[in-house]
């Protein structure tokens, strides 16, 4: 075994040269860190562009890089007319001895809003727009099969949307007074 063989056997794993020093040593490599930091900063400006034909022609091919790296966002929530109304969901259980259970959709605070977020976000779904309409029977199903293993006998799930629009900042109050519009009904009797 010759001597340069026998030192990299030899060498502590933590000595070696990680992927991105080998990559940064080489001139192809080099290359390649180039072209996948123009392809990001391209798929950012491709995204975050405002609505055009240019965006539209150039969005099927960045919106795969934006899914896989999770630059999918829409920031309209801050500008240039960000969203005025909070929106709560919430199921009402009509049971068969007549009373009511209430499921919200679940609120996390701290860090387990991290992971919990998606609720927040199916809700938002469910809430916006009548091409959600589907969606509504499969979530009431669920709510009521919830309802169900925790010992009660539901009748009907009401789906609730709780709003109130925010004022500007000169108003004398931040909001409106909270609405409640029941819009989804449906029988689940057991």
């Amino acid at each position: 075994m010759s001597t340069e063989s026998q030192t990299r056997v030899d060498d502590d794993p933590e000595d070696l040269p990680d992927l991105q020093e080998r990559l940064e040593r080489t001139p192809r490599g080099r290359a390649l860190i180039s072209v996948v930091i123009v392809v990001l900063l391209g798929t950012v400006l491709i995204v975050n562009m405002p609505d055009s034909i240019t965006k539209r022609a150039l969005l099927h091919a960045a919106a795969p890089v934006a899914n896989v790296v999770g630059l999918d966002q829409g920031w309209a929530v801050y500008a240039p007319s960000p969203r005025k109304e909070s929106t709560y969901l919430e199921a009402r259980v009509l049971e068969r001895d007549g009373t009511t259970q209430t499921y919200p959709v679940p609120l996390q605070h701290g860090l387990s809003e991290y992971w919990d977020y998606r609720w927040q976000r199916y809700a938002d779904t469910l809430l916006n727009g009548p091409e959600n309409k589907p969606r509504w029977a499969p979530y009431a199903q669920w709510v009521a099969a919830q309802d169900r293993a925790a010992g009660h006998s539901p009748t009907v799930v009401t789906l609730v949307n709780i709003s109130s629009v925010s004022q500007p900042p000169d108003a004398p109050t931040p909001r409106t007074p909270w609405n409640e519009h029941p819009f989804f009904s449906i029988g689940v009797g057991s």
